[in-house]
């Protein structure tokens, strides 16, 4: 094998997880190849909304103010770059079930952790079309990034640098060395595999406890609804474009199965017709299998034996939060330094 073509990085998938270490890798003037052979995975069915508070038990999620940081500053370089608007700030409204949960977000929202993002005043705002007796917490600091429009410009600029390679990854053609690695005809230093579910395939990082999640969603079309947040009861309701509302999510461990259901579908409707009260049509109907973890943290790091090849994965549904926080930490592990974030070092899995 004569690997004549060096380059800083391989990275091996074009999902959030891919394109976003391609980009952290760009950013800081580095090299890359990325090899894709744009499958559709979880990524290409995800509403890309970030959210630093977990608001079915209105607790913080892990590292959210690190994540959100990291968050504000990459995407907007991304969007300089391509020339494509991707982020997209907008508030959530958490409809409340009744009176007691009123009063568990007003007391929540006076923890530490929490107080940057749920605000303690209740919102009483009438909303045309949204039936919520009980009133709204307000959520800042959140939005929806658009995954699509993310990964296509990231591979169009990839293409544009003769960065991208579209095809299945040959394990066959791999080879490992004590300073790099080989790939066909391209020599790095290293390379990441970044294939979500795909991972369970691969024969160096195979042996992870790598979960599915089977999630589904749904774009419909309300006319007359005007929202200018994010709804959130037991599904969310996020505002597109025009008329059209993204639904979701459905969590599925069972049912891993490559196609959407009616199962979903049912319950996604009857979830949005507790609170929504117009006619409404279903446009589209997706499912996407997300990498997802046990104890809820990502696998990053490098192989036991094989130090040059690293994984990036078990993002679960909050890639868009914390893949460029997770990116940076692997980026700086490599060249700067710094360790793997303890909690989400894959490590842990051999211990």
């Amino acid at each position: 094998m004569s690997c004549k073509k060096v380059v800083d990085i391989v990275i091996v998938g074009s999902g959030i997880a891919g394109c976003t270490l391609a980009w952290q890798w760009i950013l800081n003037g580095k090299s890359v190849i990325l090899i894709s052979d744009v499958e559709k995975g979880s990524s290409a069915v995800a509403a890309g909304v970030y959210n630093p508070t977990i608001l079915k038990r209105f607790t913080s999620v892990w590292k959210s103010a690190q994540q959100l940081e990291v968050l504000n500053s990459f995407y907007p370089l991304v969007e300089q770059i391509t020339g494509i608007p991707l982020l997209h700030p907008i508030n959530i409204l958490r409809r409340f079930h009744d009176n007691k949960e009123t009063k568990t977000w007003v007391k929540k929202s006076y923890k530490e952790d929490l107080k940057d993002f749920m605000s303690s005043d209740i919102v009483h705002r009438d909303i045309y079309g949204i039936d919520a007796p009980f009133n709204f917490g307000l959520v800042t600091q959140t939005g929806w990034l658009d995954t699509i429009g993310f990964m296509n410009a990231s591979l169009d600029y990839l293409k544009s640098q003769s960065s991208l390679i579209l095809e299945s990854f040959d394990f066959d053609e791999l080879s490992h060395h004590k300073d790099h690695i080989c790939y066909k005809e391209w020599k790095a230093g290293k390379i990441i595999f970044a294939e979500g579910f795909k991972l369970r395939s691969n024969p160096y990082f195979k042996d992870l406890p790598l979960q599915g999640n089977k999630g589904e969603v749904l774009t419909i079309k309300v006319p007359g609804l005007k929202l200018d947040h994010i709804i959130k009861s037991s599904v969310f309701l996020m505002p597109y474009s025009n008329d059209l509302f993204w639904v979701g999510a459905t969590y599925s461990r069972e049912d891993l199965t490559d196609n959407s259901t009616e199962t979903a579908k049912e319950f996604l409707t009857s979830r949005l017709e507790r609170f929504l009260t117009l006619a409404y049509e279903v446009i589209d109907h997706k499912h996407g299998i997300r990498p997802t973890t046990i104890d809820r943290r990502p696998f990053i790091g490098a192989h036991r034996d094989y130090k040059n090849y690293y994984v990036f994965n078990g993002m679960g549904s909050r890639a868009v939060l914390i893949a460029p926080w997770a990116a940076q930490n692997l980026y700086d592990t490599m060249y700067n330094d710094a360790v793997i974030n303890e909690e989400m070092n894959v490590d842990r899995c051999f211990n």
